[in-house]
């Protein structure tokens, strides 16, 4: 039995995928009788004290292991942790092996320290050095959701050797049902369904946002009877048939999910998304460019689709196949469900977490 406190940290309390993981392992281990905490420096709730990497770090339980999943600063956080403490790393994007890019998306400057970043991220060579030092002098156990993500930390620097370990998310024993879950939500048992879903929406450039609009121009033109919901921005509005929702909790979305024919994920790049395995978990098959880690998430033509990144055209066609041949949709979501099932859950995420943490000790 783990003696030691663990405490995940994240930059925000609950927003976007990092937080979902260090709030799913943090509630994994209290489930399992193991002492848990989650730190993190801003909450989303007004009028709450917006905290420095440094200030939460100091205040980490001696002797505890501190599993690092995002920070404002990781080098400033990192350095100000108790000497008593052990560290976990899981890189949730490049964020801590860059200049401060999420995904370099083939940027020619990865490869060469992060010199004259052309995202003009500030002191972006020196910021890099720094995080990556951070990471070194730490002796972190470093983790990689993906062997995608888990490639580039080696190139980053010869000495980060991550371990693999995919996400996880609970699974329920079977897809929630459509029909009840359309009436809920409001949603014609006819409709033709489709979702956009990214942290920040139209704003998400990483996952297309901007572009969401005409590719559903395109889609509403081919499937008159489609129905959009774009979740994840922070306005609610509609556009005839194209619906904006904000940020909604993980209930709320599995719901969207459940009552959707499919999902169009059209992400420029990503490390290994909880939302190709929120959906699998609810048999709706994904529509998404072949980038980073997807493509150990999805089998191409079998639980989902995958499209090379510069086909912008094939990602509009084939959502609008998945829209008009729901039998189609319905076999590959049923795939995904059974697949996901058995390789992403968070029993096994959480298991292979311990093991870890078991060792520290």
């Amino acid at each position: 039995m783990l003696k030691r406190t663990v405490v995940h940290h994240t930059a925000l309390k609950k927003s976007g995928g990092a937080s979902k993981m260090a709030q799913m392992l943090h509630q994994g281990l209290l489930d399992k009788g193991y002492d848990s905490k989650h730190s993190f420096e801003a909450s989303e709730n007004h009028g709450e004290e917006l905290l420095s990497p440094e200030k939460t770090a100091q205040a980490v339980p001696e002797n505890s292991i501190v599993h690092l999943h995002t920070s404002a600063d990781p080098f400033k956080f990192l350095h100000a942790l108790p000497k008593s403490s052990k560290t976990v790393i899981t890189l949730h994007d490049t964020q801590m092996i860059t200049g401060g890019c999420a995904s370099p998306v083939d940027c020619p400057k990865f490869e060469r320290d992060c010199a004259a970043c052309p995202r003009n991220f500030p002191n972006s060579q020196e910021v890099r050095r720094q995080r990556i030092a951070a990471i070194l002098d730490s002796k972190a156990v470093l983790v990689s959701p993906s062997s995608w993500l888990g490639r580039l930390a080696r190139k980053a620097h010869p000495k980060l050797k991550p371990k693999i370990i995919p996400n996880g998310i609970p699974w329920p024993e079977k897809p929630a049902d459509k029909k009840l879950v359309r009436q809920e939500l409001g949603i014609h048992p006819a409709s033709k369904v489709m979702l956009f879903v990214a942290h920040g929406g139209e704003k998400a450039a990483y996952k297309s946002g901007p572009q969401w609009k005409s590719y559903w121009a395109k889609i509403k033109s081919a499937v008159p009877e489609a129905l959009c919901f774009a979740i994840g921005g922070n306005v609610n509005s509609r556009e005839g048939d194209y619906i904006s929702i904000p940020y909604v909790d993980s209930p709320t979305l599995a719901n969207f999910l459940a009552a959707a024919d499919v999902l169009a994920y059209p992400t420029l790049g990503d490390n290994h998304p909880l939302i190709i395995l929120e959906a699998m978990a609810q048999s709706l098959p994904a529509v998404s460019y072949a980038v980073g880690g997807v493509v150990e998430q999805i089998s191409d033509d079998e639980d989902g689709i995958l499209i090379p990144p510069d086909e912008k055209q094939i990602l509009t066609e084939k959502t609008i196949m998945l829209l008009k041949n729901s039998r189609v949709a319905k076999e590959m979501g049923q795939r995904g469900f059974q697949k996901g099932k058995k390789r992403f859950s968070a029993q096994r995420m959480i298991n292979d977490y311990l093991k870890i943490y078991d060792n520290l000790v």
